[in-house]
C-alpha cells in the first residue's frame, strides 16, 4: 500500500439559511408623454392684456415658458400664469418651468408699446383609455425572470460575498467562547410579474444580508440558492399607477471551504482485462 495525495475541499462551516424580503413594482397606466412647442409674437399697447396660450385638456401639462422682449422692459410687463400674477423680474428675458400649466397671459402696465416673443415647451401626460387592472393579488403571477421577460431558473440568481469580514465573539450554549466572522452576501436577479391583460413587467432586485460563520482568512464562501418562490402580497393604486408589493422567499446553502491536500494510504488501481462472451463454436455438445 502506497501513500497518495489528493486535492479536496476542507469545510469550515455549512448552513442552510432562509431569506425573505419584499420588492415594490410600480406599473404606470400612461401610454406616452407627448411633447409640443408653441411659439408666437405679441404686441401690447397702453394697459392692454392678451391671452397667449390656454390648455383645453383635463390632464396636467408641464411646460417651460421663455419670454423675450424685443422692445420694452419686464418692469412694464405683468405676467399671469393660470390666472395668477407672478413676479417677472427685470431685463429682457423671463423663464420658468411650471407643473399643472393651464394658461399664460401678459399685460402692458402703463403707456407705450411692448413687443416680444414667447415659446412654450410642453409635455402632455395622456392616461390609457384601456380597462383598469384589478386589485386582486390572485390575478397576478410572480416568477423569476431574466432581463428579456423570460422565465429563468434559480441558477440565474447571483450570490456573492461583498465587503470585509468582521470578527464577532460568540458564546455557545455550552459556555465555550469562540470567534465567528460576520460576512455580507449580496443576491441579485430579476423578478417578473404577469398582469391580467397578459403583459409582463420585469424589475431587478439586489438584496444584502449578514451571516455569522466560521470563516477564517483565506477561506472561500460558496453560496447556492436551492429554492425560490414569490407572490404579489399587496396592491395599492396611486393616481395613474399600481404599486405591487412582491414577497420573495429564498432558501440557500452557504458553505465555507478552503482547498486542502489530503494524504491517503491506498493501492493504485489498474484496469482489468475485458471478459468476452463465449461464441457458439466454443460450446461443446
Amino acid at each position: 500500500m502506497d501513500k497518495h495525495c489528493i486535492q479536496a475541499e476542507k469545510v469550515y462551516d455549512w448552513v442552510t439559511a432562509p431569506l425573505q424580503f419584499t420588492k415594490c413594482l410600480t406599473i404606470s397606466f400612461v401610454d406616452d408623454v407627448l411633447m409640443d412647442e408653441v411659439c408666437g409674437n405679441f404686441t401690447l399697447m397702453n394697459d392692454s392684456r392678451e391671452l397667449l396660450w390656454q390648455s383645453l385638456l383635463a390632464e396636467p401639462v408641464t411646460g417651460t415658458i421663455v419670454l423675450t422682449l424685443q422692445q420694452g422692459d419686464l418692469n412694464d410687463l405683468s405676467i399671469f400664469i393660470n390666472g395668477d400674477k407672478i413676479k417677472s423680474g427685470t431685463g429682457k428675458t423671463f423663464s420658468r418651468t411650471v407643473q399643472g400649466l393651464q394658461s399664460l397671459e401678459v399685460e402692458r402696465t402703463g403707456d407705450g408699446i411692448l413687443k416680444g416673443k414667447y415659446c412654450l415647451d410642453l409635455n402632455y401626460i395622456l392616461p390609457q383609455g384601456k380597462e383598469e387592472l384589478p386589485l386582486d393579488c390572485e390575478c397576478y403571477t410572480c416568477f423569476l425572470a431574466d432581463g428579456c421577460c423570460r422565465k429563468a431558473d434559480i441558477t440565474s440568481i447571483v450570490c456573492r460575498e461583498i465587503g470585509r469580514r468582521k470578527e464577532v465573539p460568540v458564546v455557545l450554549p455550552s459556555g465555550e467562547k469562540i470567534t465567528f466572522h460576520e460576512i455580507t452576501l449580496c443576491k441579485e436577479g430579476c423578478l417578473g410579474v404577469k398582469l391580467p391583460n397578459g403583459c409582463i413587467c420585469v424589475c431587478a432586485f439586489s438584496q444584502i444580508e449578514k451571516l455569522l460563520l466560521c470563516a477564517p482568512p483565506g477561506t472561500i464562501i460558496q453560496c447556492e440558492v436551492t429554492s425560490f418562490t414569490c407572490r404579489v402580497q399587496t396592491i395599492t393604486k396611486v393616481k395613474h399607477c399600481l404599486c405591487l408589493e412582491l414577497l420573495v422567499d429564498i432558501c440557500q446553502s452557504v458553505k465555507v471551504v478552503h482547498p486542502a491536500t489530503i494524504a491517503v494510504t491506498a493501492q493504485e488501481c489498474e484496469p482489468r482485462p475485458p471478459i468476452r462472451p463465449t461464441s457458439c463454436s466454443d460450446q461443446k455438445n
